[in-house]
C-alpha cells in the first residue's frame, strides 16, 4: 500500500474516533481547548502532506483516551499510525492499546525524533536493530522484522513498523492472554499478558516498566500522590542492592521513594543493581540548580541525573576497578539506557563522557 493510501486510511479511522472531527478525548481534557487544538492541527498537516485534498467529513463515532501528556508529545502522524495500527488488530487482538504502542516509540526513538544511529538509515550502535521502533535485522533467520513485516514494507517508516510492532506484541502474548502463565514482570504496573509482551520486545523488567508507565501516562493525566504507589518504585527503595547516603547534603532515600524522577533514572539504576551494589549520593533533593559555574539548569534539578559515590562497597575514585568497570558498561550501552552525560574519575575521551576536578569522587549520570 501507498503512503497516500496508508494516511487516508488513518485519516478516516481518526476522523471516525473523533480526533479530526470532535476530538473527544479523557474527562479533564474537554475543559482545554490547547492542546486539543494543538493535536488537530498536528493530525492535519500530517495528512495535508501526502493528501492534497482535504479528506471526506465523516461523523465521529468514537472516542479515544489520550492524556495532556499524549497531546503534546506525540507527533500528529505517529499518533495517527499508533491509533490505526491497534485499531486494525482490535478484533484479533482486544487486549492491544494504541498506547502501548506509543510507549514503546517514545522508548525507542522518541517518536522518531532520536538523532541515535539506526532510526532514520543504518543500525543501531549494537549493529543489530533499525528504524522508530528498532527491530532486530540481523537475529534469527527470520530475523524479528523479517517475521512480522508485510511484503514491501520498510523499517525505516513508522507507517510500515509500527503496524509490524503491533502484529510482534498480539503474537507475543496480547493475542491470548490466557496462556501467558507466570507474570515475568510481577513488580510493574499493568497486566501479565502485557508484561511477556513487552518482555519479548525488550527482554528487561525496567524497559516493560518504562513502556506501561508511558502507556498510562498517555492515556489519563496521573494524580500527583500516584507515583509513589507504583510497585517499581517500591521495588526500587526496597532493593538491597540499592543504598544511599545524606552525606554529601542531598536526599536520595526520599527522592528515590517519590516516583518522580524520570523513567530513565529509575530504569537505569534498576539495571545497574542487576550488575553492582551501589550508593546513591544524590539524585535532586539539595543539589544546585546550577550546573557549577555555569547558569545551566542542572539535569539534577529536574530529576534526570544521578550520582553514585560507591560501588560494590568501594568508594569512586580513579583507582577503583568496580567504577571503571561501571562506566565501561555505560560507554557500551545503547537504546532507551544510554545516557546524555557521564562525569567520572576516568578519561573516556569522547562525548558524553567527561572528567574534571568535580567528579574524581562519584559518578555522575544524566539524561536531556
Amino acid at each position: 500500500m501507498t503512503g497516500r493510501a496508508r494516511l487516508a486510511g488513518i485519516a478516516a479511522g481518526l476522523l471516525a474516533l473523533g480526533l479530526l472531527a470532535g476530538l473527544t478525548t479523557s474527562g479533564p481534557l474537554l475543559a482545554s481547548a490547547g492542546p486539543l487544538g494543538q493535536l488537530a492541527t498536528q493530525a492535519r498537516r500530517a495528512l495535508a502532506r501526502v493528501l492534497p485534498e482535504q479528506p471526506p467529513e465523516l461523523r465521529p463515532t468514537g472516542s479515544i483516551a489520550a492524556s495532556r501528556s499524549a497531546l503534546t508529545d506525540i507527533p500528529g502522524d505517529y499518533l495517527a499510525y499508533y491509533v490505526q495500527a491497534a485499531r486494525t488488530m482490535q478484533r484479533a487482538c482486544p487486549q492491544l492499546r494504541w498506547q502501548l504502542l506509543a510507549g514503546i516509540g517514545k522508548v525507542e526513538s522518541d517518536h522518531g525524533r532520536s538523532r541515535a544511529p539506526g532510526v532514520k538509515r543504518g543500525v543501531n550502535r549494537h549493529g543489530c536493530c533499525a528504524g522508530p521502533m528498532q527491530f532486530n535485522l540481523t537475529n534469527g533467520p527470520p530475523s524479528t522484522w523479517d517475521a512480522f513485516k508485510h511484503p514491501g514494507d520498510s523499517v525505516y517508516d513508522p507507517a510500515d513498523a509500527i503496524p509490524a510492532a503491533a502484529r510482534k506484541l498480539c503474537t507475543n502474548g496480547l493475542q491470548e492472554p490466557a496462556q501467558v502463565g507466570p507474570d515475568p514482570c510481577p513488580t510493574v504496573r499493568g497486566t501479565p499478558a502485557e508484561h511477556r509482551a513487552v518482555k519479548r520486545y525488550n527482554n528487561a523488567c525496567w524497559y516493560v516498566h518504562q513502556v506501561l508507565t508511558l502507556a498510562d501516562r498517555y492515556t489519563r493525566d496521573q494524580p500527583q500522590d500516584d507515583a509513589p504507589r507504583d510497585p517499581f518504585v517500591r521495588a526500587l527503595t526496597r532493593n538491597p542492592r540499592i543504598h544511599t547516603t545524606a552525606s554529601h547534603g542531598c536526599d536520595p532515600a526520599s527522592d528515590l521513594a517519590s516516583g518522580r524522577l524520570d523513567l530513565r533514572v529509575q530504569a537505569l539504576l534498576a539495571a545497574l543493581a542487576e550488575r553492582h551494589r551501589i550508593r546513591i549520593s544524590c539524585l535532586r533533593t539539595g543539589h544546585s540548580k546550577f550546573v557549577k559555574g555555569t547558569r545551566r539548569v542542572s539535569n539534577h534539578t529536574v530529576g534526570r541525573a544521578v550520582d553514585l559515590d560507591q560501588i560494590d562497597h568501594q568508594p569512586v575514585s580513579p583507582t577503583s576497578p568496580a567504577a571503571q568497570r561501571l562506566v565501561t558498561w555505560l560507554d557500551r550501552l545503547d537504546g532507551p539506557l544510554r545516557p546524555s552525560e557521564v562525569g567520572s574519575p576516568f578519561q573516556l575521551s569522547h562525548r558524553p563522557y567527561f572528567t574534571d576536578e568535580g567528579h574524581q569522587a562519584h559518578i555522575h549520570i544524566g539524561y536531556d
